[in-house]
């Protein structure tokens, strides 16, 4: 079989036929399906550890491979008095681990929580001294570890010992032998037995103070020559925190100090949150109002649990090249130690087995995947014959739009006879469509600039018009790289990558600039070395009106990466700032002929959209608007005009090497009523020079564009692949499909949905045009109703249409055709099957009254039957949903995998 990619939830049979030699489980396990990345570990009590919780110990042998004590070794339990060890309960443990061919890791030497109370002080209860304390850790550790030596693999040998602030905790050890007392412990329980791992273990890892001093401790272990292999980020959440974002920036300063990581004490709260730590003295006071749920979750409730449980391990499994081991806190949801915490009679469900023992629906999706196979997916445009001759125009702006579909914010540049174009991507992965032509006319898209997770962490709750906006391609002829700078908006900030060829489809990973706010940064590389960065933020002072911004600039240090001095506000408003000018914005800054040229977006991106420009002596001004302005509009022409194009501006300007100027920018073509479907689109127009300015286009004057242009039939991916156009709802964690060896994409059906704010399992390419056609065949059976697998045309999260294969209410199955509008469902038309099993083929048709039909058939030459009435593009258009974004159309698969 031939696999692109392994997702997490592929099938047991697929993973290990393609992974090992292993024969294939009948009932997979945790342990078959992601052994091979990571141990899959538990904490067990004492009543698992000698066998009387039977139900646990069944789950314990037969999804495990690890385990960790749960207090059977923390010092109250295991050395209770100073010159009194009791091993009964820990040697029943780590048999249990050897009779079961487990990996058993010991929890924990130093902590200062279930700590002995004789340990640190004398017999009057004062601190004992510096030296005493010393010799009694050695004792401890020596003891302890000695014992288990060569049966024990791995050590929590201090826990906790850092507050969320990045100070110290202050516990009897510290208070006694300050941060000595840690590398003090490494060094004991590496003499106790050489072998054996070493781990530093804490909560709250997500959190940038405790972050920091942790990476600095293990540096400093290092550099003292000091063995420690593991940091260990206990998993204790909930569901308002950690974000994926906060947890894999942690996770990833972790894996830089060259130790591995570990996931500890996994289980996440399903209840209000208390407290975000886990120091078992804090108690409250019981409310009612902190026990919701003391009989069984709301679906709502165990809904969102569940997606965030699955995003998580979707993180471990993405970065098991770091992650050894991935360890939740207990069996199941009766074991929890949150059961009771803070308040008495509190009812908790935060692991992956419940109190029946039996695994929670993300863990289900794991073990017993659904599968949706689709057949070649093909999107065609064909174009009217007084038409075809578009096809054969030559002359750079005279086809337009240049891009069709949804690649808004143009920004393009020139080397010798290379020219490349990129496009905002929002919300949607891989990031930033590049393109590159030699003619200005004939564009060939070479993939995305942004095409790794690394470079565009874009996870669950981000909406979809936010994201990557306006990004900004410029060469740098001193150090010989072309450098792409955009805004992750709600995702970061301003950032930039670089590459020496944009033809490798290999960017840098992002180098973010927090001195520069606001969005819409661009480049300027000066003839005399000097580099510059303007940007859209808010004005020097309080605005003045709603949409008041300005235009800023500073200087950027290429041979450094990073800028350097002072920002300076360059334009205030916009053009005439007495006039209230709004969402001055886009900026792009040039030198020509001695001259500084500021362009800018004035008037916000909907019908009063324009372009204007500023000159200027000198990059730090003052910038004076030029006297003819705006130099690109389409505001004030009449709104009954025939084939209207809409939004012009957020323009970028390039030379051609005969000294011609192009200027590509984005417009949008409305087909009824101001709605559109395709989004904003890049147009181009030949620049002219009048009084030493440059004109796009006279006010008043109309652009045009080429209606049914051919496409197509393009693929949405082929043996190799899936097409350069391709992309996905937000960045998944791990992909959701393979491509075997016949050219099919198998699916995973996620229990995510579109409207989750997630990533869904779906794949997509734009519309580009009004009248189109998308077929494809699936093979899918359905389970439950809930089960769907078909085509989609997204919008956003709350705006789309999906036609598929599913199960009725009655348990039939049906092909079934749901629209929804602003989250609600709008209508609902179903055509039942006589069968279940076999193949059936999809296609929606776009037609010229931009109606979509949705039609099934059995055959894909046979007949084809309709289901419910053509569908009006206007539900999902811009004008009814909103955002910034066009039409989607692609593939997608949902499970339901509750008990």
């Amino acid at each position: 079989m031939k696999l692109k990619y392994l997702a997490l939830s592929v099938c047991a049979a697929t993973f290990m036929s393609c992974n090992s030699d292993k024969p294939v489980a009948a009932d997979p396990t945790l342990k078959d399906i992601l052994g091979n990345k990571f141990l899959v570990g538990v904490a067990i009590n004492s009543e698992q550890a000698v066998g009387r919780d039977t139900s646990g110990v069944d789950v314990v042998r037969r999804h495990f491979n690890s385990i960790v004590a749960e207090n059977c070794m923390k010092s109250e339990v295991i050395h209770p008095e100073e010159d009194r060890y009791d091993f009964s309960l820990a040697d029943e443990f780590v048999k249990f681990g050897e009779d079961n061919g487990m990996f058993i890791i010991g929890h924990c030497l130093v902590w200062h929580s279930q700590l002995s109370p004789w340990f640190c002080v004398d017999a009057d209860g004062k601190n004992v001294s510096p030296e005493v304390l010393k010799e009694r850790l050695r004792s401890h550790i020596h003891t302890i570890v000695g014992r288990y030596k060569g049966r024990i693999k791995g050590w929590d040998v201090v826990n906790e010992a850092i507050e969320g602030d990045g100070s110290y905790r202050r516990s009897k050890f510290y208070e006694i032998l300050g941060e000595e007392y840690i590398p003090l412990a490494f060094q004991y329980a590496h003499e106790a037995d050489p072998e054996a791992e070493l781990y530093y273990n804490d909560y709250g890892m997500h959190e940038p103070g405790r972050r920091d001093a942790v990476v600095r401790m293990v540096n400093s272990l290092k550099e003292k020559g000091l063995r420690i292999d593991a940091v260990g980020m206990q998993g204790h959440m909930g569901l308002d925190y950690p974000s994926i974002g906060e947890y894999e920036t942690s996770l990833l300063a972790f894996a830089s100090t060259g130790a591995k990581v570990m996931i500890t004490e996994w289980d996440m709260s399903a209840l209000p949150t208390v407290n975000r730590g886990a120091n078992i003295a804090d108690k409250v006071a019981f409310e009612k109002a902190l026990n919701p749920y003391p009989e069984a979750l709301p679906d709502s409730v165990s809904n969102l649990w569940n997606a965030r449980m699955k995003s998580f391990m979707e993180l471990f499994i993405k970065h098991s090249d770091v992650i050894t081991r991935v360890t939740a806190w207990g069996v199941s949801d009766g074991d929890s130690w949150k059961n009771d915490w803070p308040v008495p009679g509190r009812r908790e469900y935060p692991l992956l087995f419940d109190r029946n023992y039996q695994p929670k629906p993300f863990l289900k999706e794991i073990l017993e995947p659904k599968k949706a196979v689709f057949d070649e997916f093909t999107y065609t445009v064909a174009p009217k014959d007084t038409d075809k001759a578009t096809d054969q125009l030559t002359t750079p702006g005279t086809l337009n739009p240049v891009l069709p579909g949804c690649y808004p914010d143009p920004s393009i540049c020139r080397v010798g006879n290379d020219y490349y174009m990129v496009n905002s991507s929002f919300a949607f992965y891989p990031g930033v469509p590049i393109w590159h032509s030699t003619d200005l006319t004939n564009w060939e898209q070479l993939g995305y600039v942004l095409n790794r997770p690394s470079q565009l962490p874009m996870y669950d709750g981000l909406r979809i018009s936010g994201g990557i906006y306006a990004p900004d391609i410029k060469y740098n002829p001193h150090n010989g790289l072309f450098y792409l700078i955009t805004t992750a908006v709600d995702g970061g900030g301003n950032f930039f990558v670089t590459t020496d060829d944009p033809k490798k489809g290999s960017w840098s990973d992002p180098t973010f600039l927090p001195e520069v706010g606001g969005i819409d940064p661009g480049f300027l590389f000066d003839e005399d070395g000097k580099a510059y960065i303007v940007n859209n933020d808010g004005p020097a002072g309080k605005p003045e009106y709603d949409g008041h911004r300005a235009i800023w600039i500073r200087e950027f240090d290429w041979k450094n990466g990073c800028t350097v001095g002072k920002q300076k506000m360059i334009v205030d408003g916009g053009v005439d700032k007495t006039r209230h000018p709004i969402w001055i914005e886009g900026p792009h800054l040039y030198h020509i002929n001695g001259t500084y040229y500021l362009m800018a977006a004035e008037g916000g991106t909907g019908p009063n959209h324009s372009e204007v420009i500023f000159t200027s002596a000198s990059p730090f001004g003052p910038f004076k608007p030029c006297a003819i302005n705006p130099i690109l509009t389409q505001r004030g022409l009449p709104g009954d005009r025939p084939n209207p194009v809409t939004c012009v501006g957020h323009a970028d300007l390039v030379e051609t090497p005969a000294g011609d100027w192009y200027a590509v920018f984005l417009g949008v073509r409305p087909y009824r009523d101001g709605h559109d479907v395709m989004g904003r689109e890049t147009f181009m127009l030949p620049v002219t020079w009048k009084e030493n300015q440059p004109i796009i286009l006279p006010e008043g004057d109309v652009i045009t564009y080429t209606a049914d242009r051919s496409y197509g039939p393009a693929p949405l991916w082929t043996a190799n692949g899936l097409a350069k156009e391709a992309f996905f709802i937000r960045t998944p964690l791990v992909p959701c499909y393979s491509i075997n060896d016949k050219g099919q994409l198998e699916m995973t059906a996620s229990s995510t949905d579109l409207n989750q704010k997630r990533q869904p399992a779906a794949i997509g390419r734009w519309i580009n045009n009004w009248t189109f056609t998308a077929q494809t065949g699936l093979d899918f059976v359905p389970q439950q109703p809930k089960d769907f697998a078909g085509i989609i045309c997204f919008h956003d999260d709350n705006c789309y249409i999906r036609f598929g294969k599913t199960l009725d209410k009655d348990g039939k199955p049906v092909m079934l055709l749901e629209t929804y509008s602003h989250g609600r469902l709008c209508s609902q038309a179903g055509s039942p099957l006589t069968w279940t099993d076999g193949k059936v083929y999809l296609k929606v048709e776009g037609d010229n009254a931009v109606n979509y039909t949705f039609c099934y058939s059995t055959s894909p030459k046979g007949s084809w039957t309709q289901v419910g009435e053509p569908v009006s593009a206007d539900l999902i258009s811009t004008q009814t949903a909103g955002g910034f974004t066009g039409t989607m159309v692609g593939i997608y698969a949902t499970g339901n995998y509750t008990n």
